[in-house]
């Protein structure tokens, strides 16, 4: 994803420095009761046997139930339900896919603006030729959007799998996120993260801040690194922000492991010399096979 973007900014960075020259003059789900423990509160069967062994055999039924019951309400306790909970079963999947997985199918990576941009007046007077900057801004990133693909054997879902590059998928904490929430059907949890607003900076890496720490986040010192020196010059150094971005995965309960991901990462890049403000949002589709 980020070198075709990477591509598209540095092409908005040529024109904004030609710009800046002119200017010059959702609370948990609770999971679902368990019904094992009402389905085992029966009472014992009456005996005809001697009172003894009436007795012996009620206590044994009683201890069975009481068994029965702690079980089901063992097994009703693995459903994650706290937000701490879920965030660390979140991430016990999702890094799971980096260890485990035989292949990962993304079905797309949509690119597109997350909002309007704000842009020099005199780009906007140059873009209005081409249908306005918001209308040729979203073309291209359209173009630069992606199909259907598949990424075989560890080292490329490692590469492409969130977060891209790395060893892991997730180093998300409770005090990342705004919300998390799970719904248990049909054998299934689905999961849904949903991360708290990061701040604007020049220098956040993977592992950092919030969103960094589980989405395919464009760094700012990529793009910097990109951008052409007389252009830097003239439109200054890119910062970064990424408001709340959503994560939600759907997980077998029997095996832990992640049949399918749906990622919206919102991020926006400022050129605050150049008062430039764009703001994207990327959203990738995954569906995961052991």
């Amino acid at each position: 994803m980020a070198k075709k973007i990477i591509a598209i900014l540095m092409a908005m960075a040529l024109v904004l420095s030609f710009a800046a020259c002119g200017a010059k003059d959702e609370k948990p789900t609770e999971p679902a009761e368990s019904e094992s423990a009402a389905e085992n509160t029966s009472a014992p069967e009456e005996s005809s046997a001697p009172v003894e062994e009436s007795s012996s055999e009620a206590a044994s039924e009683e201890a069975t139930s009481e068994e029965a019951t702690s079980e089901a309400a063992t097994e009703a306790s693995k459903a994650p339900a706290t937000t701490a909970e879920i965030v660390e079963y979140f991430n016990t999947a999702v890094n799971g896919v980096k260890t485990d997985a035989k292949s990962v199918t993304m079905n797309y990576e949509k690119i597109s603006l997350a909002g309007s941009t704000t842009l020099p007046g005199i780009l906007n007077g140059v873009l209005k030729l081409l249908g306005g900057a918001d209308n040729f801004l979203g073309d291209q990133l359209a173009k630069n959007s992606k199909g259907k693909e598949v990424f075989n054997g560890s080292s490329a879902i490692q590469g492409r799998f969130p977060v891209e590059g790395e060893t892991w998928a997730s180093k998300l904490t409770e005090s990342d996120v705004k919300s998390a929430t799970c719904e248990e059907k049909d054998g299934k949890y689905y999961i849904t993260i949903v991360t708290l607003s990061d701040g604007k900076t020049a220098d956040v890496q993977h592992g950092q801040g919030h969103a960094p720490k589980a989405f395919n986040a464009v760094l700012p010192g990529v793009v910097n690194d990109n951008i052409p020196g007389v252009a830097a010059s003239l439109v200054g150094t890119a910062t970064m922000n990424y408001p709340s971005s959503k994560a939600s995965i759907v997980v077998d309960i029997e095996t832990g492991h992640v049949i399918s991901a749906d990622y919206f990462l919102y991020w926006t890049i400022n050129f605050d010399k150049a008062g430039a403000i764009l703001p994207f949002l990327t959203n990738n589709n995954y569906v995961v096979t052991y």
